[in-house]
């Protein structure tokens, strides 16, 4: 289960094409008590990456939330833009050359499909076999 980023700050943000695995640091707002130490800072690490998509990134990003989704909500909501990317760069991957059939195909990988809502700033959505939360 992933934790509320909610009003957390986006401390950064690592992407390893070799091991196909998206680090996001975030840090709650140190005006805000945290109830232990674990909740001031954390990582969410993303492995088994398929593709993935960023943008805002003003350097001084507030979470709204990440949540966990189906990679079908994925294709439904960004079908068109994923379309354009592996047209234009061949980018995420090769399951993106078909959108009709992708489903069935990052369902047999084990890939899930997650969303990054921003209050300001940076937003985005990966694909990725798991999400893991550590203290950062």
């Amino acid at each position: 289960m992933l934790p509320s980023l909610h009003d957390d700050f986006l401390v950064s943000y690592e992407v390893n094409c070799e091991t196909r695995q998206i680090k996001i640091r975030a840090k709650r707002d140190p005006r805000v008590p945290a109830v232990n130490e674990e909740q001031t800072s954390r990582a969410i690490i993303f492995n088994g990456v398929e593709g993935y998509q960023f943008e805002n990134d003003n350097f001084v990003n507030i979470i709204f939330s990440l949540e966990a989704v189906s990679a079908q909500q994925i294709l439904a909501d960004y079908g068109p833009r994923i379309a354009e990317s592996y047209r234009m760069a061949g980018t995420p991957d090769s399951w993106a050359a078909d959108l009709a059939s992708a489903p069935q195909v990052l369902a047999a990988k084990g890939v899930h499909g997650f969303v990054l809502s921003s209050s300001y700033g940076l937003s985005g959505w990966v694909l990725a076999k798991e999400a893991l939360v550590e203290p950062a």
